[in-house]
């Protein structure tokens, strides 16, 4: 377009949030943080590489800021699932264990990339990230240690149950593939299953097989 004889020049692509976040995760998942560059990042974004360093001085800094931000969403939504959850310390370790599936489902990318880059962030990029993610523990402990009080769960020593359940769920992130077997409701019932029976707990996921009338421990649906 001209205007007065001149080219106008293009108005610059600004970047939001939302759109770094998914350039990256992308950029990370498909390359690694070494085999990602600040260039691809931009580019997925359909940004000028100068108009992301006026956002980010560094690689490093692009990674913190989307692990952080994942890392955060993820703790959000289970302190929100396990607050409205009902059921007793059994409904809700289910309820966490259910969103955090959900969360892998909806965003196997920064679920992947949060378990295989995390290594390369240090000093307080690092501690920003673990910020997040001890809250996301935290929710599991506080349920755990309840349930355990309660006589719901039959565990020696709760900080270790806490670390399996929360292992359980991070292992997904390795192996989970959108076309993969299982529909995300089986998932959640499968994973909500391996949580219930890591704790000792009477109740288990309910199942979808004839099995399930033949077996006598109570059973909880999966949210």
């Amino acid at each position: 377009m001209r205007e007065n004889g001149t080219r106008r020049r293009a108005a610059p692509h600004f970047i939001d949030r939302a759109t770094v976040i998914a350039a990256a995760l992308e950029a990370f998942a498909e390359r690694g943080f070494h085999g990602a560059s600040t260039r691809s990042i931009a580019a997925l974004a359909r940004t000028s590489l100068s108009n992301l360093y006026n956002y980010f001085g560094s690689k490093d800094e692009i990674l913190e800021f989307v692990l952080e931000s994942t890392s955060r969403e993820l703790a959000d939504s289970l302190e929100t699932a396990v607050a409205d959850a009902g059921g007793g310390p059994p409904g809700r370790l289910a309820a966490a264990v259910s969103a955090y599936v959900r969360f892998i489902v909806d965003k196997p990318q920064a679920s992947l990339v949060g378990i295989t880059e995390f290594r390369y962030l240090a000093g307080e990029r690092r501690a920003a990230v673990v910020e997040q993610r001890d809250r996301s523990e935290a929710v599991f402990r506080a349920v755990i240690s309840e349930g355990r009080a309660a006589g719901d769960f039959d565990v020696l020593d709760v900080p270790s149950a806490t670390r399996a359940a929360v292992s359980l769920c991070n292992s997904m992130s390795a192996w989970y593939r959108p076309d993969g077997p299982h529909s995300a409701d089986e998932l959640v019932r499968l994973q909500v299953d391996l949580a219930l029976g890591l704790v000792r707990s009477a109740q288990r996921a309910e199942r979808s097989s004839p099995a399930h009338h033949r077996n006598p421990r109570r059973s909880i649906e999966a949210p």
